[in-house]
């Protein structure tokens, strides 16, 4: 394959992969709303001696929105596959370690889906499956910068990487009490599958102050870019991700105040997944050996 030619597919091929690992977290979430997580009560088989959907399967409807997720599992596969060969193409290495973990982490993730269903979706493992999905997406936004050309405008002093490695890792805290909130609340997945014993709204209440916080950390970030001109492209990233995370507040809010109504509830899963990208743009800009953008 010619370089360019080769440059090109990885370019779109690392951005298919993003889609994919954002997009499979938004459907396996729609599985839990709508009360589908146990539509195939087993795995690999989705109904006893069956791999597909049976007829007379008291799941119902559940087992073709569960089904239908396991089979997206397949279309992420075949992208991280891509991905991996691209990336074994490409002329410098340090690229194909990256390029392995949505590879390996999809085949994981599979198997802990039916780790999930064999548990009857215990919220431990139903907030291990999320929060896996949410580090390889944070991988996979990495890799797409790479193969996006994308380079830090400058060396940032110490004191404003410190603040980006901290701002990321508040989000990503936010994330995690965002899912054990979730973990606590009315929607489980199946009527029979355990929650978090743990007070839905103190959750919440914490859940939203870890947000503010979040927030004023990107205020703050805002106005040290303002100040300083020649931080053009992280102000840039930096505007967006309080945009974002302003209307992901204002979701928040609403479903909390329609009580929770699993639409909305889609929405805010759709609207973490973006502010993570948001975050691990913004984390690019960063020094930190995990977090910096590859060379």
């Amino acid at each position: 394959m010619k370089t360019k030619s080769l440059a090109t597919f990885n370019h779109r091929i690392s951005l298919l992969n993003l889609i994919a690992q954002s997009g499979i977290i938004v459907t396996g979430a729609i599985v839990r709303l709508t009360g589908s997580g146990l539509g195939c009560p087993t795995w690999p088989d989705c109904a006893p001696g069956s791999l597909l959907p049976v007829a007379g399967q008291i799941e119902g409807f559940h087992k073709f929105i569960e089904f239908g997720n396991r089979l997206l599992t397949f279309v992420v596969l075949a992208f991280a596959l891509a991905l991996f060969i691209g990336a074994l193409l490409h002329k410098k290495r340090n690229i194909l370690y990256w390029s392995a973990i949505p590879l390996i982490g999809t085949i994981f993730q599979a198997v802990l889906g039916g780790i999930t269903v064999l548990t009857g979706l215990n919220p431990l493992t139903v907030m291990a499956h999320f929060l896996v999905s949410i580090l390889l997406v944070g991988v996979s936004v990495k890799i797409f910068d790479y193969f996006s050309g994308g380079k830090p405008e400058i060396v940032l002093p110490k004191i404003i990487n410190t603040y980006i490695v901290f701002l990321t890792l508040i989000g990503f805290v936010v994330i995690v009490l965002g899912t054990i909130t979730t973990g606590s609340g009315p929607h489980s997945g199946d009527e029979i599958a355990a929650r978090f014993n743990l007070d839905i709204r103190a959750m919440a209440v914490i859940h939203a102050d870890s947000v503010w916080l979040f927030i004023g950390l990107v205020v703050g970030l805002f106005v040290i870019t303002t100040i300083n001109a020649r931080l053009k492209t992280l102000r840039k990233n930096t505007k967006i991700l309080l945009l974002i995370c302003l209307a992901q507040g204002f979701i928040g809010y609403l479903q909390w105040f329609t009580s929770l109504p699993w639409v909305l509830v889609a929405f805010h899963v759709l609207g973490a997944v973006i502010t993570w990208i948001a975050i691990i743009f913004l984390a690019l800009n960063s020094n930190n050996p995990v977090l910096k953008r590859l060379k």
